[in-house]
């Protein structure tokens, strides 16, 4: 995070939570904490990121929309020392990127936002270590329980500024210009808690100014530290508009310590009532965006793998196709056989007989098994017609139904290339599942739905099809798929199914509301899935168990997917015959 906005944020924390209680520290996932105060006259909450790319802190703008996380044990640990504690003091060293909130009777909170040194660090009664979120190596012997906190100090060779002049500055510099380094990287890279946004502003009003670098940045750190600096957001356009334009990011958008004289050409200045406000609202604001963009990368690998999929069944169809053999070669031997019964002559496992369509009445070789009558063995070869007839026929569909998926695929790509904004990017996912593609199924509830639309989409691991009274039906891939089909996806009222007596896939039968009951047919179309994609998928006529899935518990001790049912009915139904991808027929079933 940005270390003079840090400065500023501390300001409007000391002046809000002094002599506030702090009401809740909550883990809302593995690196996003809140702090919930009471009696606080403007923060009544705090939201510390430790990304480790970019770790800040803020107000927050917007809710959690996240899944509820499991609190670590130093969250536990935290929220028992410190919830119900009234706030003492907030203070920041002006240099490190560290916030100290200490609480009643001494206790602490010391928050670490260095980029990729992001940590919580929880102080006891003497100001010592109790306890961190994040204990790298590095620091093991600074983090070390109870070895006296200190921050990690201005690294040798960089300059704190915060306590030189505007000479003692410049004469820095100039001792780096002298080596080649340009005034924007000194600043940058050579003193401490100036990053690149304070760096690139400092070097404009120099050369706009006349000034020194040194004079515009004693002026600006003055102005800083006393609170009157002013951080504001910097784009080329209101952050909203930025996510619809697929563009909210941190190479587009600038977090700035202070409102520049006039902002860049074409570029818009984006403000807040408070310095922690507007550090929430960037910050929310660009990890939306990354999500975002997540979302739309995730949609192009799932087209790609979609694509190939279909590309590689089509030429397996192709092949299967090529193989067959000519179905009328089988007719016509059995019609041979029929009109020369007279005629035919034995010999070992063949038979010779006329041939009726050649005109010169040549005669025509048949295989015949000893001991079998000729008329039999004409209705063998007369059923071998008929299968490689329906043989035929069904690949032939089969591909064509694969063709036109991988047109659909195509286009789809192209939508991809041209999708910017979450709307588009949940129209692709709409077209996706139109094809029976499982992505973006998050759990039916409120925070599982607003995570949809923040979280980047894979293929869930299960086959997606539409009943014929309009029912989502999902069908698991593999053993962890039907784990998580069954016990992350589906509601409790949902109807699980699965094959009697053999391992196969899980299925779900996703219900709105208790007021509507799943129809009859469209039980037996997820039966006939459950029995296809099961190791009875070549009997005629198999046992499926149906159950609401609160009935359904997962086996204790035993492997991903293995489930014990409290109750349970069956009902009998023949293996769908096609695969849901291309095409649903209804099976039959008694």
């Amino acid at each position: 995070m940005d270390n003079l906005v840090l400065i500023r944020v501390a300001q409007d924390a000391a002046r809000s939570l002094v002599g506030a209680s702090l009401e809740s520290l909550r883990q809302e996932s593995e690196q996003r904490f809140r702090l919930t105060f009471g009696g606080a006259t403007e923060l009544a909450a705090l939201v510390i990121s430790l990304r480790p790319e970019l770790p800040w802190i803020g107000r927050p703008q917007r809710r959690w929309e996240g899944p509820r996380w499991a609190p670590g044990a130093f969250a536990v640990a935290a929220a028992r020392a410190l919830v119900g504690r009234l706030v003492d003091g907030v203070r920041k060293p002006p240099c490190e990127a560290v916030l100290l909130i200490t609480l009643g009777e001494g206790r602490g909170l010391a928050i670490e936002l260095a980029t990729h040194g992001g940590n919580l660090v929880l102080l006891d009664p003497g100001g010592a270590v109790a306890g961190s979120w994040h204990r790298p190596p590095a620091n093991a012997s600074r983090l070390a329980a109870g070895s006296r906190y200190r921050p990690r100090g201005v690294p040798e060779g960089k300059l704190d500024p915060f306590a030189l002049d505007a000479p003692a500055i410049d004469a820095f510099i100039a001792s780096w210009r002298s080596r080649g380094e340009p005034d924007f990287e000194t600043l940058r890279r050579h003193i401490l808690g100036i990053g690149g946004s304070a760096a690139r502003l400092v070097v404009d009003e120099a050369e706009r100014t006349g000034r020194t670098p040194g004079a515009v940045l004693r002026t600006r750190l003055d102005e800083v530290v006393s609170g009157r600096a002013r951080p504001v957001i910097e784009g080329p356009c209101g952050l909203e508009d930025g996510l619809e334009r697929g563009g909210l990011s941190a190479e587009r958008f600038h977090l700035l310590p202070w409102t520049p004289g006039s902002p860049s050409d074409g570029r818009v200045l984006i403000d807040a009532p408070s310095a922690a406000a507007v550090s929430g609202s960037y910050h929310e604001a660009i990890e939306a965006g990354a999500a975002h963009a997540r979302r739309l990368a995730g949609l192009a690998a799932i087209v790609r793998a979609e694509r190939k999929r279909a590309t590689r069944a089509a030429e397996n169809a192709a092949e299967s196709l090529r193989g067959f053999e000519n179905p009328d070669r089988f007719r016509r031997q059995a019609e041979a056989l029929l009109a020369g019964l007279s005629r035919a002559r034995r010999d070992g496992d063949e038979v010779t007989v006329p041939d009726p369509y050649d005109p010169s009445g040549a005669d025509v070789r048949i295989a015949a098994p000893a001991g079998r009558a000729l008329p039999l063995l004409a209705d063998d070869l007369f059923r071998k017609h008929r299968r490689a007839r329906r043989g035929i026929e069904a690949t032939e569909e089969r591909l064509r139904a694969l063709r036109a998926r991988l047109v659909r695929l195509e286009a789809l790509e192209e939508e991809r290339l041209r999708a910017k904004s979450p709307a588009d990017a949940a129209a692709l996912e709409e077209a996706l599942r139109s094809l029976g593609v499982a992505v973006g199924l998050t759990p039916r509830s409120r925070a599982g739905r607003a995570a949809a639309a923040a979280s980047a989409p894979t293929v869930a691991g299960a086959r997606l099809v539409r009943s014929t009274d309009g029912f989502t039906i999902l069908v698991g891939r593999t053993a962890r798929d039907n784990d998580r089909l069954t016990f992350k996806l589906a509601a409790p009222d949902d109807l699980w199914l699965h094959a009697a007596g053999v391992p196969g896939a899980h299925v779900i039968v996703r219900v709105p509301d208790r007021e509507h009951a799943v129809p009859d047919r469209t039980v037996l179309e997820a039966a006939a899935l459950a029995a296809r994609y099961s190791d009875a998928a070549r009997e005629g006529m198999v046992d499926v168990h149906c159950t609401p899935r609160k009935f359904v518990r997962r086996a204790r001790g035993g492997a991903p997917g293995t489930v014990v049912l409290k109750r349970v009915r069956t009902v009998r139904v023949r293996p769908a015959l096609r695969d849901p991808e291309e095409g649903w027929a209804s099976p039959a079933a008694k």
